[in-house]
């Protein structure tokens, strides 16, 4: 026997072909009540009310159950192993659901349509809040925000340290133009030993790791230095500012590797949370990025070339932001091309499969990866030819005089 659902904000009703109410669930004008049975339909939950709702119309040897909700049927059919049918333009809902007013009288709710209305105002409004304020907390938005963030405190951090550079080479100007490379180690330096005259072979050894032959030559230049004396105090103060904002940055890209393998453990396995993360910022959520054709996922981050390329007919961008990628920044010139088109296209299935969160593949695509890159390389050794134009001949002949 077939049975009829409707579901309302005043309660859900099953029905006969006839018209006679068989079952009934009254939400008891309880907004908490009515948002909670709708939340968790987006969240692919059923509430134990309903189930048992519809226990007692199969126990009353209702078979099969009509819906005109989508998601209210799939549910059913999928976590409860019910025989559903899905019908949008059933005239026998349609005609429930115009004439709600009467219906309610037959179950003994009296409710006038303008009083359902502003139910429905009611818990639409904060329905869609809620939808809201799951996007905005959503991981892909808070990966967005962590990347970009991560990207301006590296930057602060070189611009910081050019000013150190500078500031401190006052006082010691052969430690920042020839000896040091390395911004942090720099501000480190700054910060603890501060004044040239404690930069000892003692203190080096003791505070840092550097090779023995680099302390020397520290130490020797420390004692030649033409630089002049001036307040230190401030300055050191700065660099440990510079160390500060670098160690909350390693504590950013710690949270970021969380999320990623949360979030997009297939990516993240594949190409590493940083680059895997601008690609998804980049794209504007893991969602674009899975919907992307590898083409695109190549060039992602590389649109300025692209439009050159495409307006002036300069070279062609073969590389956008996956050029960060570690195999491919460090593999041979001629090779990056081709194996950025290979990684693209497993990113575009890693996404896919994050997205739509199916079984963790990342170590089978890591392989695959490395199996062709190591295929390019040994199919292409050398470089190709450049191909010399073709000079265009001399038509022969005797000018007119």
């Amino acid at each position: 026997m077939k049975s009829f659902i409707a579901d309302t904000l005043i309660g859900i009703f099953a029905f006969d072909e006839t018209g006679n109410i068989l079952n009934f669930i009254d939400f008891d004008d309880d907004c908490e009540k009515i948002i909670e049975f709708y939340d968790s339909l987006n969240n692919n939950l059923i509430q134990k009310v309903f189930e048992d709702f519809l226990l007692e119309l199969k126990n009353s040897s209702f078979n099969e159950f009509l819906f005109d909700n989508k998601k209210l049927e799939s549910l059913t059919s999928e976590k409860l192993g019910y025989d559903t049918v899905f019908k949008k333009n059933s005239m026998e809902l349609k005609n429930f659901r115009l004439n709600l007013e009467v219906n309610l009288k037959k179950v003994g709710i009296n409710k006038t349509s303008e009083e359902v209305l502003s139910l429905y105002k009611k818990v639409s409004g904060e329905l869609t809040r809620r939808k809201v304020s799951q996007a905005s907390g959503h991981s892909d938005n808070i990966i967005t925000q962590t990347i970009t963030i991560l990207d301006v405190i590296k930057k602060s951090i070189s611009l910081f340290s050019s000013h150190l550079r500078e500031w401190y080479g006052l006082h010691f100007p052969e430690l920042t133009d020839k000896i040091i490379e390395d911004n942090i180690i720099l501000a480190r330096l700054v910060s603890i030993l501060g004044s040239r005259e404690n930069f000892t072979i003692e203190n080096l050894k003791r505070n840092f790791a550097i090779n023995e032959n680099k302390i020397k030559i520290l130490e020797q230049y420390a004692l030649e230095s033409m630089g002049a004396n001036i307040d230190l105090s401030i300055i050191q103060k700065y660099a440990g500012e510079i160390i500060s904002l670098d160690t909350y940055r390693q504590e950013l890209e710690k949270y970021l590797e969380i999320l990623m393998e949360k979030t997009a453990p297939n990516i993240n396995t594949l190409i590493g949370p940083l680059v895997g993360a601008k690609l998804i910022a980049k794209a504007g959520t893991l969602q674009k990025l899975a919907y992307m054709p590898a083409s695109r996922i190549q060039l992602l981050g590389a649109e300025k070339a692209l439009y050159r390329f495409l307006k002036t007919g300069e070279k062609r961008p073969k590389h956008g932001l996956i050029f960060q990628w570690n195999q491919i920044r460090s593999a041979k010139p001629y090779h990056r091309g081709k194996i950025a088109r290979v990684v693209a296209g497993k990113i575009g299935v890693a996404a896919k499969v994050d997205f739509f969160s199916g079984e963790f593949i990342g170590d089978t695509l890591s392989k695959e990866v490395e199996e062709k890159i190591k295929e390019i390389e040994e199919k292409y050794p050398n470089p190709p030819k450049k191909e010399q134009p073709v000079k265009s001949k001399k038509k022969s002949g005797k000018k007119r005089k």
